[in-house]
């Protein structure tokens, strides 16, 4: 294999890398933001909310990069 044929499949590797991490990113907020929908739902509701659901519902997302 050449150089340049290595130097590409890693290029493509890296981004490959960034673009999960940046869906990894944006899985997590969805998360954070579908426990603070639970937190509001179960109020309203009258019903306990989970301990773990109040621990997620209170992190902050990732801000997206710029």
């Amino acid at each position: 294999m050449s150089t340049a044929s290595n130097q590409s499949r890693s290029g493509a590797h890296a981004a490959t890398d960034v673009a999960s991490e940046a869906q990894d990113e944006d899985t997590r907020a969805i998360q954070i933001a579908a426990a603070q929908l639970r937190l509001v739902t179960d109020r309203r509701l009258g019903k306990q909310t989970p301990e773990w659901v109040k621990q997620l519902a209170a992190e902050k997302p990732d801000s997206p990069a710029s």
